[in-house]
């Protein structure tokens, strides 16, 4: 057999659609041979690939560039990137976008790194069923955002195309019945996010059926249809039972300490993370408060993305989710947890007082509601604190402070928590689901408000969920996938002026993954 060595190089010319791994190891030309590995560093190595997808041309760009509650300004010479950025907000990408291809040639790496373990002779029941969740959490992201999940058997050569490409319609039920196959096997633990635990498995179970319906409104051509989509009843059920099972997990009191740098020792929300290792191995989650902050503030960071003046102006005044001060941060680096918006402050000298800031031109650094997407100064725009950096451990001289790994912070990205579950088990009863629990929308939608310090509502309609849920997970990840659920994706937003076409459900498969896959079909439109 030959084989083909690879060390955290790309081998997109070779396994066609994977893109990068971060394992070493020898590969024969097919997958079941990869078993010079054992299966617990395979399972291993597929954990610690999740972090790339913290990235922000990634889930960040696809999901909520692309969606109401981001816009990407350019500020002169910075953020311009050839329209890259504007792409996303405006849905005027096509099929040679860069970050694009980086997220598809991403959650097909994730996707190959699990089947590794699958196709491991001597993976436990246990191992496989992590491996599983961790293929199916990549592959159904990957048919949220193309409609196409390309795979290949254990025994397929790797020098040829994967043979098999699940479309839209048949993928979910092939995703629903793998989940459902493992679920008991896999770990029954309430405290480990880190790994794919039974209550991450119910989770990704119930995203599926509350998505069904999304995924079986497939056009003749393959494209996407836009909704309202018909929810069946049964789908909403299942999602709920699979909600209700989920254990040990409730209602943070502290909203941020679920985006802190020790968020999964200190939140009882958490239900899966990508794990980052303080000062250790850890991914791009700095990017969080860095992608947005002012270059005068502290950390310094990049001064560009920044919130819609819609998502900020549906929080009441004291909804803690809006802004909430934080000890170590509010007091001496000057500015909260939440919507930055307003005259900024900052430590300007060696005993932390705060000082109002200016720009980099000596303008008042007063951040506003206004913002234009093509040309803004450095002043525009709403920004959004939401990960949490670490606290400052010493000032080095008069304007110098130094954080503790601000490199390599251990805030572990979140992909699921029990907000977010709360949340679908409320919009899955509306839809139509039977909840052995009796609760309702509006109980449920309410006991989280009453939490986050926020008034309660009298009624519940579609649209108010979908608000709901923009409160509780903005920037967190969901955006695209809950509007298009909701119909409201094609519209239009602050700085969109023009309503989409339906081709822009899916985005374009990229020019190289057609190039090298000829089984590969390109979406309607592009």
């Amino acid at each position: 057999m030959e084989k083909i060595k690879f060390i955290g190089i790309c081998l997109v010319a070779i396994i066609v659609l994977y893109g990068c791994t971060d394992l070493e190891e020898e590969l024969n030309d097919s997958v079941s041979e990869a078993a010079d590995v054992s299966a617990a560093d395979l399972l291993s190595g597929a954990y610690s690939s999740l972090r790339e997808l913290q990235h922000e041309q990634d889930i960040l760009a696809t999901y909520v560039h692309s969606s109401d509650e981001l816009i990407p300004p350019t500020r002169g010479a910075d953020w311009d990137d050839a329209g890259a950025w504007r792409d996303h907000h405006l849905h005027s990408w096509t099929n040679t976008h860069p970050h694009i291809d980086k997220t598809w040639r991403d959650l097909n790496s994730r996707a190959f790194n699990a089947q590794l373990v699958l196709c491991n002779g001597d993976a436990s029941a246990t191992q496989i069923a992590e491996a599983t969740f961790l293929r199916t959490l990549s592959d159904f992201l990957t048919l949220d955002l193309f409609g196409v999940v390309p795979r290949r058997a254990c025994n397929e050569n790797l020098l040829l195309p994967p043979t098999q490409q699940l479309n839209r319609a048949e993928a979910i039920d092939v995703f629903i019945s793998e989940m459902e196959a493992i679920l008991e096997n896999m770990p029954n633990a309430t405290n480990r996010p880190a790994i794919a635990t039974q209550n991450a498995g119910r989770m990704l179970l119930a995203k599926l059926y509350l998505n069904k319906a999304v995924y079986k409104a497939t056009g003749a051509n393959g494209g996407a249809l836009a909704g309202p989509y018909t929810f069946d009843a049964a789908d909403m059920t299942a999602a709920i039972t699979y909600l209700n099972g989920i254990s040990g997990k409730s209602l943070e009191d502290q909203y941020f300490s679920s985006f802190t740098p020790t968020n999964t020792e200190t939140s009882s929300e958490i239900i899966f993370v990508s794990e980052n290792e303080l000062g250790g191995a850890t991914g791009p989650i700095r990017n969080r408060w860095h992608m947005t902050m002012h270059y005068n503030q502290q950390p310094s960071g990049w001064n560009g993305f920044v919130a819609t003046a819609d998502l900020y102006n549906l929080f009441e005044e004291n909804d803690v989710r809006r802004s909430t001060d934080i000890p170590g941060l509010t007091d001496v680096l000057g500015y909260n947890a939440g919507f930055l918006i307003g005259q900024q402050q900052g430590p300007l000298n060696g005993d932390f007082e705060l000082e109002e800031l200016d720009d980099r031109p000596g303008n008042p650094l007063v951040f506003t509601e206004e913002v234009d997407i093509f040309s803004s100064n450095e002043r525009n725009g709403i920004r959004v604190i939401k990960y949490l950096p670490n606290t400052v451990t010493s000032v080095t001289d008069e304007n110098s402070i130094s954080f503790s790994n601000d490199d390599a912070p251990g805030n572990d990205y979140v992909f699921f928590r029990y907000a977010d579950a709360r949340l679908m088990k409320a919009e899955a009863i509306f839809r139509g689901g039977v909840d052995a629990e009796g609760e309702t929308p509006l109980s449920i939608i309410n006991e989280l408000r009453n939490v986050r310090n926020a008034s309660a509502l009298t009624a519940v309609s579609e649209s108010e969920i979908l608000d709901e849920r923009s409160r509780e997970l903005y920037w967190e990840g969901w955006r695209r996938n809950d509007q298009i659920r909701f119909n409201t994706y094609l519209g239009t937003w602050q700085e969109k002026e023009n309503a989409s076409t339906e081709s822009a459900l899916l985005m374009p498969l990229p020019a190289e993954a057609i190039a090298t896959n000829p089984n590969l079909t390109q979406n309607p439109g592009y």
